[in-house]
């Protein structure tokens, strides 16, 4: 389980608020809860001149406040997606062979800056579903694959909508296929949940399974952990695993829904669409 933030502003930001200086900023978060720690990485990804930027570190964050803060200091952009770790390891590795810089996120490739929430349960099926482009996979993190299934399908003219769909049928046909192999696994994925751009839009889609046990959020706790929300001004969209702040108007990411923003005409606008189905 880990932790994403997103930021789409009219004007350039550093977003430090909600990745420092909030009652529950990602940095926050990060040492909330003793029992679900995000120490296994953190990084942070922009746009500066139309290219993406990754700042990322294998180390825990909430033990680097100077490198973290430093980072948030470099940063001036239009678009920000943030990811703190706690590593999934489906595979059953041992916990250091998790650990890089390489396996940190977001994952960057072109103009796109991808970060996933979740657990890819059968990563090396699907991998092998991505041709030459499994070259492309550099470290063991579960949501690399994830996210070069998305940039394949995009590559071939698929928006990103229609390559959540199919990365989602792939994922099911997978699981027919293989499931007997993994007695111990119960689904081929926990959670897709992702922040992503393309340098023009900000999107988030958040999916889980309703039948989870109810876990709740690392800090004020009163929202599900696998739920993700958003706050909207006419000059900013900030997209969340959880919220930052109390005070504000957060609003819930439906199961299944696709989120876009975008700025258009100095302002923020937001649509959504239902990927179930």
């Amino acid at each position: 389980m880990c932790r994403l933030l997103g930021v789409l502003s009219v004007k350039p930001t550093n977003a430090r608020r909600y990745l420092l200086d909030d009652p529950c900023s990602l940095y926050i978060q990060s040492m909330a809860d003793p029992r679900r720690l995000q120490g296994d990485g953190w990084g942070i990804g922009y746009y500066r001149n139309g290219k993406p930027v990754l700042i990322k570190d294998y180390r825990p964050v909430y033990r680097d406040y100077r490198g973290f803060f430093s980072a948030v200091q470099k940063v001036r952009s239009n678009i920000i997606i943030a990811h703190i770790r706690r590593a999934s390891n489906p595979r059953g590795l041992k916990k250091e062979a998790l650990i890089s810089v390489e396996n940190s996120q977001p994952f960057t490739y072109g103009r796109y800056i991808f970060a996933h929430n979740g657990t890819i349960m059968i990563p090396d099926e699907l991998a092998e579903t991505l041709g030459s482009w499994k070259m492309r996979i550099r470290g063991l993190n579960d949501s690399e694959v994830y996210f070069w299934f998305l940039m394949k399908k995009m590559s071939e003219g698929l928006n990103l909508a229609e390559a959540l769909r199919e990365f989602k049928e792939t994922m099911r046909d997978l699981w027919v296929k293989v499931r007997s192999a993994y007695p111990d696994k119960h689904q081929p994925y926990h959670m897709l949940n992702i922040i992503f751009s393309d340098g023009e839009a900000l999107y988030a889609y958040c999916e889980y399974d309703e039948n989870a046990k109810p876990v709740k959020s690392l800090c004020f706790r009163d929202q599900l952990v696998y739920q993700m929300c958003y706050k909207i001004r006419d000059d900013e969209l900030v997209i969340a695993s959880e919220r930052t702040s109390r005070e504000e108007n957060w609003r819930t990411i439906r199961n299944g829904e696709m989120l876009t923003g975008r700025i258009e005409n100095g302002r923020i606008t937001v649509k959504t669409i239902n990927l179930t189905g």
